[in-house]
């Protein structure tokens, strides 16, 4: 399918193809409405067919885009044209983690280690909003030209991990980062995401991966049952610290990984400018042990300080509550303060002898802004003197401008709606002569109206022009401009791309087969597959005898037929080889050529009879 030049959805221009493989293509896009660049991720015609996985991808895709944060590609939309389906994203400068390894070979442990944090960074934002990525690896991360780590695909690689991964093509791309867990097919969780980016750290120090094969069965019986070759074996100055951090991330078990990433995080922080190198190369130069005993004496000094400190800190603290809880201090009545401006509720305390601390203000429809919502402790309890009372104020009805969703997609409107403060209502279909359908053609709320957070949108949906059913014309016979014209007539159109195969009796060009069929109903501006006619393909057989051949003699032939000139064989061959019989196929009629060292040897047509 040809993309570039479309404009989706009415707004999103399609650039130059950036990359891609099983599941979907990446190309370079514009946001005509907001004048932006984006990349635009378009669903392979594969995935498309499969309407499970277009269910699954959509709801994927809309969590996905709830997440947000800085080490996040962002999700802007999600959408449909015809049979297109498409995410539109934010457009990284850059390139990928896998792309830098393969430029450096290895990368430094301190460069390691930061981007190691950002994707951890990620993780825990994306598992903190029940999102589990599933297939981390370095073709998804993306790494900006001031070395920030972006993570990408998570809605993606979820949904296509019942469609593609079992699919072996596509699984060898992602088997070698793939858990244990999700190699035996067994339950995955965020401690999946651990593994995965193990695999990531991995890779980064040693330029090579944990585990390797020649196909996936193989990788996936070493993740299962073998254990890596120790990081310390191919890079020898590695600090040891890090290297436990990825051995961990690394295990077999679930329950012997990290749990969080935000377990995994604290470890790499404390490793974050560390002086590793310089203690490296210490070491190379023997200094170690000096180094050792100098440093022991050092920490004794420091933890001696701290203990120290912290035991007059504690005795200070004991004496200040035991002066607070027995020093004699009157009994006094809290006050009820709830209903009270802030102005006066802090007034009536000081009066009644308390302190007080103002906590964060709530939103409520019913109690104005800076009215006291609630106390602690509450009204008519006895306290001492000098006591706090928190008091939580109340900043009113929590209104908001309700967004314009007119002219947006269910799913589109849904993510707006959401990240807006507002909840997706009912919904109610109709025809229409121009709105597409899917599209919302109303709202209630009005767009721009000031409401509560939290109110519900109701929506009229288009269902498309009325629908309306043409009979297929008979198409056999035609040639393909000729069923364009025809189809045009009637509001239909060709599914592209068309089908060509040989035939004996229909000529070049013209149609052999269609679907629907002739006299079948189909809906106006449908599209009808037509199979086209190759024509008739004919073999024949070139003989070279021996006695042609010298000592190096070069036998080319060349075949010229509807679909052009190419040369069909090209060798340089002896006496030696005997007797030369090549096969030759060619749609007839067709031009044959042989060249003897150069010469035409034999100029001829083949098939003269055929169609």
């Amino acid at each position: 399918m040809i993309m570039v030049g479309r404009v989706l959805g009415g707004r999103y221009a399609v650039g130059e193809r950036l990359g891609g493989g099983g599941t979907a293509f990446v190309y370079r896009g514009r946001d005509v409405l907001l004048n932006r660049t984006v990349a635009i991720k378009v669903l392979s015609t594969q995935m498309t067919a499969d309407g499970d996985f277009v269910a699954k991808f959509r709801r994927e895709a809309q969590a996905a885009a709830s997440l947000s944060d800085p080490h996040i590609v962002a999700i802007y939309d999600v959408g449909q044209d015809q049979d297109t389906h498409f995410i539109v994203m934010e457009y990284i400068e850059g390139k990928t983690l896998k792309e830098l390894i393969v430029d450096s070979g290895t990368i430094e442990s301190n460069v390691t280690i930061d981007i190691a944090i950002q994707i951890a960074e990620a993780l825990r934002h994306a598992h903190h909003h029940g999102v589990v990525h599933r297939d981390i690896k370095p073709l998804n991360i993306l790494i900006t030209r001031d070395r920030q780590a972006k993570v990408t695909d998570f809605g993606i690689a979820r949904a296509a991990t019942s469609s593609t991964l079992t699919q072996t093509g596509a699984l060898m791309g992602s088997v070698h980062y793939l858990s244990p867990e999700q190699a035996r097919g067994g339950f995955t969780n965020e401690r999946s995401d651990i593994y995965s980016l193990g695999v990531v750290m991995y890779e980064m120090l040693a330029g090579v991966l944990p585990f390797t094969g020649d196909n996936v069965f193989s990788i996936g019986l070493k993740h299962l049952h073998e254990a890596p070759r120790p990081l310390s074996e191919l890079c020898p100055h590695i600090d040891p610290r890090l290297e436990d951090i990825v051995m961990k991330c690394l295990h077999k078990q679930q329950d012997n990984r990290y749990q969080t990433a935000q377990a995994l995080l604290d470890d790499l922080s404390l490793l974050v400018g560390d002086d590793s190198p310089k203690k490296e190369a210490a070491t190379m130069h023997g200094q170690e042990p000096r180094r050792n005993a100098m440093g022991k004496k050092k920490r004794k000094v420091s933890w001696l300080a701290v203990v120290s400190s912290l035991m007059a800190l504690t005795m200070l603290v004991t004496l200040a509550v035991l002066l607070y809880t027995f020093w004699p201090r009157p009994e006094v009545m809290v006050p009820d303060v709830v209903g009270k401006t802030l102005a006066e509720a802090t007034a009536v305390l000081r009066m009644a002898g308390l302190n007080h601390t103002i906590a964060e203000a709530e939103s409520n429809p019913d109690v104005p802004p800076n009215v006291v919502l609630r106390q602690d402790p509450e009204g008519g309890n006895t306290v001492r003197a000098g006591r706090t009372v928190e008091i939580v104020p109340s900043r009113g009805p929590d209104l908001l401008e309700v967004p314009n969703i007119i002219g947006m997609t269910l799913l589109q409107a849904e993510i707006d709606l959401t990240r807006g403060g507002f909840v997706f209502g009912h919904k109610t279909e109709r025809t229409h002569e121009t709105v597409p359908a899917e599209q919302i053609i109303e709202q209630n709320p009005r767009p721009g109206t000031l409401t509560q957070r939290g109110e519900h949108v109701d929506v009229v949906v288009s269902l498309g022009p009325p629908v309306v059913e043409v009979l297929t014309p008979l198409l056999i016979g035609l040639t393909e401009a000729e069923v364009v014209t025809r189809l045009s007539e009637i509001g239909l159109s060709v599914r592209t791309p068309v089908t060509w195969e040989f035939h004996v009796t229909i000529p070049y060009g013209r149609v052999i087969a269609q679907t629907p069929q002739e006299g079948e109903r189909i809906l106006a501006g449908g599209e009808v597959s037509i199979v086209v006619s190759r024509g008739w393909q004919v073999t024949t057989m070139v003989v070279i005898p021996a006695d042609r051949l010298a000592v190096n003699t070069r036998i080319e032939v060349i075949v010229v037929d509807r679909e052009g000139t190419r040369t069909v064989y090209d060798r340089v061959h002896r006496r030696e080889d005997g007797e030369l019989r090549i096969p030759v196929f060619g749609i007839a009629p067709f031009h044959l050529i042989i060249k003897i060292d150069g010469r035409i040897d034999r100029d001829e047509i083949i098939g003269q009879g055929g169609s």
